[in-house]
This record gives C-alpha cells, structure tokens and sequence, in this order.
C-alpha cells in the first residue's frame, strides 16, 4: 500500500483567484464585485462562518454596500456573471 502523500502533477497549476482590485464572482451571492481585502479568519474580530480560512471583502463596482465571501469560492467572472 502506498502511504505516499497526493503530489499535485508537476504541470498542475491551480486556478488563479482575484485579488485586491479585481472583480470577482462569488457563487454563494451570485454577485459580482471588486475584491477590497483578503485576511485569514484569524485576523478578524467578529463572527463569521467560512469553509476556508481566508476571508474576502467585496464592493459592487459601481459602490454600494461591501459583503464578505469565502475568499477560496470566488473566481474570475464567466461572460454572463458580471453584474451592471
């Protein structure tokens, strides 16, 4: 039996997330926004529930009220997925 660690294929690369700046679709609202900040769970103060342990905090483009995403969740918006 194989006790070996999984080893990612040399050419795997992941998929590349949105960071500060960018728009970003978050799945769960199925909005997009432009990513504000990224911090770790253990940097916050208030309560919050994530399945990773990164946060994200996200501001509709054109401004509005700013919502928190699971920063592992978002990715880059699909033609169709960017919101006006």
């Amino acid at each position: 039996m194989n006790h070996q660690l999984h080893q990612p294929h040399p050419n795997h690369r992941p998929a590349p997330v949105p960071a500060p700046g960018q728009v970003a679709y978050d799945p769960v609202s199925g909005r997009t926004g432009v990513v504000q900040a990224v911090h770790s769970v253990a940097e916050l103060l208030f309560d919050h529930r994530m399945t990773s342990d990164r946060v994200a905090f996200l501001r509709p483009e054109r401004g509005g009220v700013e919502w928190t995403a699971d920063a592992a969740a978002l990715r880059f918006p699909a033609d169709g997925e960017r919101t006006s």
